[in-house]
């Protein structure tokens, strides 16, 4: 099966006149004071990965699940290292009912998880009224429908558009000093130009942030077709015409010559991720790889007067589209989950009113400046991008409904386990060893083509 992607995904969210609804609850009554009845006791053991979306939006929704359902207790697992804890806790026999953990994370957990069966089919969370308000597309994904069985494992939660971040009074008002540029060539030129100012072209904040950029490189070099065989495997994406000038651009991008000079040496995630993107805020480089959770991520170390901006990846010629990767954050139900109904309506409550506003609303605070910051997430369903408050993040989701602009979703598909095999090491790793001359552009497309075949060979 090909995977289906919609162009205008968030164009269609951004211009939406229907209103959102809240989910009637499926096995449950109301109590005629609005809540449900037939919780009968249960305790529901909800595992979230404590990132950069913080701790309180998921005890806000776990408390307004209990308030919406009579009789549930809600028992929360918040963890910034949930996979070594699941992983734990899991073999003990102690499996929880949901889990918001994503793809790409570099454990592997949730891939894990998929490879050995271990996680839920929930197509039927979205059957009728549900399947209707979410985004066209979004759920048509190698991400949501790993095995290409039409089915769906991982709900996709959050959604955010990714892109090249930057400073955006460096490129607009009075006192801007550079064009922001669209094609490559352009791209470059502002390097070289920069470069005679002092300031790195670009930096990354740690090479798995590659993922939504080649995704983005893939799909304009080759097309829509293209993309979609390239996330199934296709034997040719590497050596084609198309996938060779992906390499071409991106092994250019991350010499020496455009990528700041510390960004290898800080590209960890102990922390060194942060002075990476601290340095798009200090002026050191101009763009870097990012979704919004950068903003608030860096609210504490942000001076009051800087201006986030995002832009889509360059394209090659003048005449083509950009493409905007849609990254999101998914949830899943272990196959051996106790409460599997219950997980399921846990599930369908993300996608309520009640949980759209919590996310909209969210705030994060710096753990040492004590600096509380506006931090809004936003569920992937039609109308709930219109309700962000006015400012950057408001303000990149409308920059992506451009007629010029292609949206594009979905990851590497699921494979069966294959021994020694380190996808997002073998995939985006190369970058940093491009950077220090260990390895060539050559080299890169010769290790991705034997990746390519290994995991052709070992699909589902």
């Amino acid at each position: 099966m090909k995977v289906k992607f919609v162009k205008k995904l968030v164009a269609l969210s951004l211009v939406s006149a229907m209103t959102l609804t809240g989910l009637a609850g499926c096995g449950s009554k109301d109590s005629g004071d609005g809540k449900k009845e037939g919780g009968d006791g249960k305790t529901l053991k909800v595992a979230a990965f404590n990132g950069g979306n913080g701790e309180q939006i998921w005890k806000d929704i776990a408390s307004a699940f209990e308030e919406e359902n009579d009789g549930v207790k809600v028992e929360l697992e918040i963890s910034s290292e949930l996979d070594k804890d699941l992983t734990k806790e899991i073999k003990n026999g102690d499996v929880p009912d949901v889990v918001y953990y994503n793809l790409g994370q570099e454990s592997g957990f949730t891939e894990t998880m998929l490879k050995e069966k271990a996680v839920a089919d929930i197509s039927d969370v979205f059957e009728g009224e549900l399947g209707d308000k979410m985004l066209d597309g979004i759920l048509d994904s190698t991400i949501s429908q790993p095995y290409g069985d039409g089915k769906i494992y991982l709900a996709p939660i959050f959604y955010t558009p990714t892109g090249f971040w930057y400073n955006k009074n460096l490129f607009e008002g009075e006192n801007a000093k550079y064009t922001l540029p669209t094609t490559w060539e352009e791209f470059f030129a502002l390097g070289d130009q920069a470069k005679k100012d002092g300031i790195s072209l670009f930096t990354f904040p740690q090479s798995g942030y590659f993922d939504a950029t080649m995704y983005t490189m893939l799909e304009q070099a080759g097309g829509m077709d293209f993309y979609n065989n390239a996330l199934e495997y296709d034997a040719d994406t590497w050596t084609s015409d198309a996938g060779k000038k992906v390499l071409d651009t991106l092994g250019k991008l991350v010499t020496p010559d455009y990528t700041q000079e510390d960004t290898v040496a800080n590209a960890n995630a102990e922390g060194g991720f942060k002075i990476n993107q601290q340095n798009v805020i200090d002026g050191k480089a101009l763009f870097m790889p990012n979704g919004n959770w950068v903003i608030g991520e860096m609210a504490a170390s942000t001076p009051e007067d800087f201006a986030w901006g995002m832009m889509p990846a360059p394209k090659w010629g003048g005449d083509e589209t950009q493409a905007v990767y849609m990254f999101t954050e998914q949830m899943w139900v272990p196959a051996d989950a106790e409460n599997m109904d219950l997980a399921k309506e846990f599930v369908k409550f993300m996608y309520s009113d009640t949980v759209v506003d919590i996310l909209l609303n969210n705030t994060t605070t710096d753990k040492e400046s004590g600096k509380t910051t506006a931090a809004p997430i936003v569920a992937p369903v039609k109308g709930a991008a219109e309700k962000l408050p006015e400012g950057t993040t408001k303000d990149v989701y409308a920059s992506t409904a451009a007629d010029n602009i292609v949206s594009v979703t979905g990851t590497w598909a699921t494979t069966a386990p294959i021994e020694g095999l380190d996808m997002k090491k073998n995939v985006y790793g190369p970058v940093e060893s491009i950077n220090t001359g260990d390895m060539t552009v050559d080299d890169w497309q010769k290790q991705l083509v034997e990746t390519w075949k290994k995991c052709a060979d070992n699909m589902e």
